[in-house]
């Protein structure tokens, strides 16, 4: 008997209202269903009458729960967006099937209509006699006992290049075009007419359907990942170009590792079959070997606060979470697909994270090892936030086999897949599955890098990786699109790729995040297989008819067992029958499409999921489709998790029975709109479920944590500071050098000379009084810079009468050029602090309204590796960024000028320093005077401050943040703008850094360590207050601020307040 109701009040509600308008009593329609096997035509205008009295609406809302699971659809909204988009996919229908506009088969006329709308039936098609009991074959025909997924006429199997390559260059959505003789219906001699909507999961694979040809690939969608290199350029893609129409069915660009075209041709045909053949049983006894073939996967959970906390120190302070780090659990379903779907591999699966774990993982399982970028990276290349550089070191995983398989965690499987998919018969050479053609010009490069969307960059990268080839191995070398595939790379030919690329290699992995300019190293890579072992001397001397062929070549290790290297390349046409795109956005619709299309084409071997969505509904519906796609865990999953899981499949069950029971009578001709309505209402309380689930997955993880393990560490060496004697390992800090400037301008100063008592002068007197108060390890030099001479010699004893430190004065004119010796511009002065005589290759740079307030570790101004630490505030809004090109040109004209040099692409957000103390390198001040010339050439002529001045501060710490924290500088300089054209920096010999490495203070740091902006007023009161806060307060340091709308409040009243704190020396 069909269950009608369910434990969660929404279904009850739908099953009493829709009973009562639609037949009044829904126990005897379904008696009558069941007992005539055959749908009950309800009358349009009763469900017309239910879909009033449900409430459907173009705007549809459902309350569930006093109002806390809300589900609104704005369907108009979500229509108006799909109308935009129409054209993108419009050869892709609603059941998931592709479409050829001169031969569609008309649905509406099929004899029978069983709308199925469960999006989750574990057995799509369930079989009569299925032996196997995992319950997510998909398409299996009846009478299935050993897993025949593709029973069809192998005969129909067109294997030759599509030529219908089109793509839009104005959509970033799924430009399907099918070919001419592509099966779209899939009805022949089907009784069953199932009409397919956008959550069907019954869509019955059709009996006497011969094989399904889709050789469309214009479904790829422009791809931003590093293996997906999908183009959605409408000039760049040559998929009809004359170099496609011609090929032979090898389709490789000269690239093949077998000279005789017809014994490859013999070799593709045999594969090609072995592989759609194969259905899941014991493979060859020569395949034995690959068995043990270890397999890697990529990971990263982009919401770990630990994650972001160290990300946004080098992403310009975004600490966001952006949906290229999304996690969805797609590693936990990939495995599933993994371990079902290549039954024969029995080893190694190693997980590459950047210190993360996924929570439901098991990490006992003796087939799965995690594997750390900090214990396979060289030094100072961690961390990475692009996965091109995590794979230029694959081969440093220890235990890893002579070849291996490498997938993306978005990469699943869809059908049983036999070795020879992944590696030649006979040879063993891994196989490369490329696209078409694709030319990039200049000028479509130009447009990218100005237009610079992450969605986008990577088609410029191609032109990059594509120039590289030409120059090192053949210079008419046809860039094509690389499949979204498994890939597979041979262990010990990585050393001699990273020699041969060496110099190129370096702007690759300097730069932290992806990037138009950077190459792509999967493809350099399987370009340097497909040439560079041709030379019959290999690999002492490299194939190509480029540079690489001058390469002295590389000794591999002695002890490996593979002799002869060489890849193959798959034909395009053979490729695009088993791999195929998808891309999951914020469209649920054209997602469904897609979820219809995997469990509905079992040929299909592997796709993917490009990540591109945003809203939480679309997660929900993600979610369901990979619980439902592979319902049976994997043995690498924990049992909690899984026992939470299988909690969730009955209540779909139920809602599938549900709505298959209310669609059974529908007509034929029914409103197909209104039907569409009735359905956006299980789609929602299905989400309302998966919701559920994952808050119940989250709280099984742990509540999560709102501190990351970088911050709670530092906060405790601050906060436990309480004055005693520093570690061994921070003795080096002990004679760091502090600077001050002391700026002209008191109007109680008088001539050229400084006089004592004036309120500047008192000021910094009580600020190096904190200094020596609260930094009791601190045994180096105090200089203070003067813009006018001191020759009281009060006043000299009065600075220099220090019992630890030594307070040295020192005049501009010792360190700034002649022409500006009379300089009132303090950026003069700061622009050749550097040199100041004897100042420590690290420094810290004080204002005189900087107070320490309580102990401060030296770990207040440095990172325990001993850089730099910035005190940056947030990014910039556009609207702060309005205003400042207003209020301070200086910093806009000197970010402006950063970004110029190092690149747009690279310098993405501009930041503001707090007023707090400047810890800076001591030798970069020369580099960034040699880069920055011209603009040091005039500041130096503006006597007084002037709009257009060049912030020096600035330009050291962001030379320091984009230029220099990589392991290849002073020989290379990061960047993408006019540096690359700089000459190299000159930095001291007899210097104890060989490293510039640097740091920026967590907002919750900053937060819990400095009081920002103390501002006094003309209210006694008030001040009074604010003293006592600050005697109370646990944090470290404080700076004074005037404020500028109390006239009446002086800074000799300031000064009297002050003092309180340190009292007299």
């Amino acid at each position: 008997m069909i269950r009608l109701f369910t434990k969660r009040k929404i279904i009850l509600y739908l099953v009493l209202i829709v009973s009562f308008v639609i037949i009044g009593n829904l126990i005897e329609l379904k008696n009558e269903v069941i007992k005539s096997r055959s749908p009950k035509v309800i009358s349009e205008k009763s469900l017309n009458y239910a879909a009033e009295d449900l409430g459907f609406s173009n705007n549809l809302k459902i309350n569930v729960k006093n109002k806390t699971n809300d589900v609104v659809a704005e369907k108009e909204e979500e229509e108006k967006e799909e109308g935009e988009e129409e054209g993108d996919d419009e050869d892709l229908n609603e059941e998931g099937n592709f479409v050829n506009k001169n031969n569609v088969n008309d649905y509406t006329n099929d004899d029978d209509h069983e709308v199925n709308d469960d999006n989750d039936n574990n057995n799509i098609n369930n079989n009569d006699n299925d032996d196997d009991d995992d319950d997510d074959d998909v398409g299996n025909n009846n009478n299935d006992d050993d897993h025949n997924i593709d029973n069809g006429d192998d005969n129909n199997d067109d294997i030759g290049n599509n030529d219908n390559n089109e793509e839009n260059d104005n959509n970033d959505n799924h430009n399907i075009n099918d070919d001419d003789d592509v099966d779209v219906g899939n009805n022949d001699n089907n009784d069953d007419h199932n009409i397919n909507d956008d959550d069907d999961v019954d869509v019955g694979n059709n009996d006497n359907n011969d094989e399904e040809n889709i050789n469309n690939d214009d479904h790829n969608m422009d791809n931003d990942d590093d293996n997906g290199d999908n183009d959605d350029d409408d000039d760049d893609d040559d998929g009809n170009n004359e170099d496609n129409n011609n090929e032979n069915v090898l389709n490789i660009d000269n690239g093949n590792t077998n000279n005789n075209n017809n014994n490859n041709i013999l070799t593709v045909n045999e594969d090609y079959d072995t592989i759609r053949e194969y259905k899941g049983g014991e493979i060859e006894p020569e395949w034995e070997w690959v068995k043990d073939i270890s397999i890697v996967y990529t990971w990263v959970d982009g919401s770990d606060i630990d994650f972001l906390d160290l990300k946004s120190k080098y992403n310009g302070g975004v600490r966001e979470v952006n949906s290229r780090d999304r996690s969805a659990d797609e590693l936990r379903y990939s495995l599933r697909s993994l371990e079902k779907y290549l039954p024969w591999h029995r080893g190694t699966i190693y997980i590459v994270t950047c210190q993360q774990i996924p929570k439901w993982l098991d990490t006992s399982h003796p087939r799965i090892k995690m594997i750390y970028h900090k214990d396979i990276f060289p030094e100072h290349i961690y961390p990475t936030y692009d996965s091109g550089t995590i794979e230029l070191f694959f081969d440093k995983i220890p235990g890893i086999t002579e070849r291996f398989i490498y997938f993306n965690d978005d990469i699943f499987i869809n059908s049983y897949i036999h070795p020879s998919f992944f590696f030649t018969s006979y040879t063993y050479y891994p196989k490369v599955y490329r696209r078409f053609v694709t030319n990039i010009t200049s000028k479509r490069l130009d447009d990218i890098i100005k237009e610079n969307n992450i969605h986008r960059i990577f088609q410029a990268s191609k032109y990059f990786t594509r120039e590289i080839v030409r120059k090192y191995f053949d210079e008419n070398f046809k860039y094509r699109d690389l499949f979204h595939t498994g890939h597979v790379f041979y262990r010990d030919l990585y050393e001699p790729f990273r020699q041969l690329f060496k110099e190129e290699l370096r702007s690759n992995c300097s730069n932290r995040f992806r990037n138009p300019y950077k190459f792509q190293i999967i493809y350099l890579y399987q370009t340097f297989m497909q040439y560079a072992t041709q030379h019959e001397d290999f690999p002492n001397h490299f194939g190509g008819n480029g540079t690489a062929s001058q390469f002295p070549g590389y000794k591999l290790p002695k002890n490996r067992t593979v002799k002869k290297y060489a890849c193959e390349i798959v034909p395009a046409a053979i490729g695009n029958k088993f791999i195929k795109f998808g891309q999951i956005t914020d469209n649920s619709r054209k997602n469904n499409r897609y979820f219809n299309l995997y469990r509905t084409h079992p040929n299909i071997l592997i796709y993917n999921f490009n990540d591109a969505y945003s809203k939480e509904n679309i997660l929900y519906e993600f979610t369901e489709f990979m619980i439902t796609r592979y319902p049976k865990a994997s043995s690498f999953e924990k049992k909690n998790y899984v026992d939470l899981e299988e909690k969730v499949k009955p209540q779909f069950d139920e809602v599938n029975e549900f709505s298959r029971y209310i669609q059974s009578g529908i007509p034929l001709n029914y409103n197909k709109y209104n039907l569409s309505k009735f359905r956006d209402v299980l789609r929602y309380y299905k989400n309302i479920i998966i919701k559920d689930y994952i808050g119940e997955k989250d709280a099984l993880s742990g509540k999560p944590k709102t501190i990351s393990d970088r911050e709670l560490e530092e906060m405790n060496v601050l906060s436990q500071y309480q004055g005693e004697r520093l570690d061994r390992a921070w003795k080096w800090a002990k004679n760091i050098s502090f600077v001050y400037i002391l700026e002209n301008g008191d109007e109680e100063e008088e001539g050229e000379v400084m006089v004592e008592n004036t309120p500047k002068y008192e000021l910094l007197k009580l600020s190096i009084r904190s200094l020596e108060k609260y930094l009791p390890w601190h045994t180096g030099n105090i200089y203070i810079v003067t813009q006018k001479e001191i020759n009281n010699k009060k006043v000299k004893w009065a600075m220099t009468n220090s019992k630890n430190k030594k307070v040295i004065v020192v005049h501009q004119s010792t360190l700034i050029p002649e022409m500006a010796k009379s300089t009132r511009n303090r950026h003069v002065i700061e622009m050749y602090l550097d040199k100041i005589p004897n100042l420590t290759e690290r420094f810290v740079l004080l204002k005189s309204n900087h107070f320490f307030i309580n102990y401060t570790h030296p770990r207040f101004f440095f990172s325990k590796e001993g850089y730099p630490k910035y005190n940056l505030m947030n990014p910039l809004t556009k609207e702060e960024l309005n205003d400042l090109e207003i209020n301070d040109k200086p910093f806009i004209h000197t970010y402006n000028t950063t970004i110029e040099y190092f690149g747009p692409t690279y310098v993405t957000t501009y930041r503001k320093f707090k007023d707090a103390p400047y810890p800076l390198y001591r030798d970069l001040f020369e580099p960034v005077r040699q880069l920055y010339r011209e603009q040091v050439d005039e500041l130096v002529t503006h006597i007084n401050y002037d709009s257009n001045d060049f912030l020096p501060l600035y330009m050291v710490s962001t030379y320091n943040i984009y230029g220099t924290e990589q392991p290849f500088y002073p020989d290379y300089v990061a960047g993408y703008g006019k540096i690359r054209d700089a000459p190299l920096p000159i930095l001291p010999k007899k210097r104890n850094i060989q490293y510039y490495g640097f740091d920026i203070t967590s907002p919750l740091i900053s937060d819990s360590s400095i009081l920002s902006n103390v501002a006094f007023t003309s209210i006694v009161g008030e001040n009074t207050d604010i003293i006592e806060n600050i005697k109370k307060s646990k944090k470290l340091f404080m700076n004074i601020e005037m404020k500028r709308d109390d006239e009446y409040i002086t800074l000799k009243d300031v000064i009297s307040y002050i003092i309180t704190l340190y009292g007299d020396k």
